[in-house]
């Protein structure tokens, strides 16, 4: 199973986050990554915005490696100015249930180095695409493979 979140630097905070889920690739933008207030420096830049998707990732981490059965867990990977896009990962024993779609959360309303309570609680969450079958173990070390 191919997962990946990256961050390809092109200086505009745009066009500029990967997406790699289930064959195929979803580009996203880095600019609230440089804007996230909850770290330093204040200021953006790649260096920022690594260091913000680091702490994005841990918390991915974390809330898969806390998923019980039958629980959910949300995982942001897109922020945009009138919506975010997320994986949702639901546990059915020794496989995880991962849709990817969308909620109207605007991207400046969430800290993506502090996500908080919508790691599992997104109330408007809207699926698009097929739901895709990963075995739990396997996507625990495909995101931990992102923080290294």
């Amino acid at each position: 199973m191919e997962l990946s979140l990256r961050f390809e630097d092109n200086d505009t905070a745009h066009k500029d986050i990967f997406l790699t889920f289930a064959g195929r690739v979803w580009v996203c933008d880095s600019y609230y990554l440089h804007l996230d207030s909850h770290m330093l420096p204040k200021e953006g830049g790649p260096d920022k915005v690594r260091a913000v998707l680091h702490r994005l990732l841990g918390q991915w981490l974390s809330g898969v490696e806390n998923l019980q059965e039958g629980a959910t867990v949300y995982l942001p990977y897109d922020f945009s100015d009138q919506y975010t896009a997320w994986l949702r990962c639901v546990r059915v024993g020794k496989i995880v249930e991962v849709c990817r779609g969308w909620a109207e959360e605007e991207g400046y309303s969430i800290f993506p180095s502090e996500i908080g309570h919508y790691l599992t609680d997104l109330q408007d969450f809207r699926a698009v695409g097929p739901l895709i079958h990963v075995p739990y173990e396997e996507l625990l070390d495909a995101i931990r493979n992102m923080l290294m």
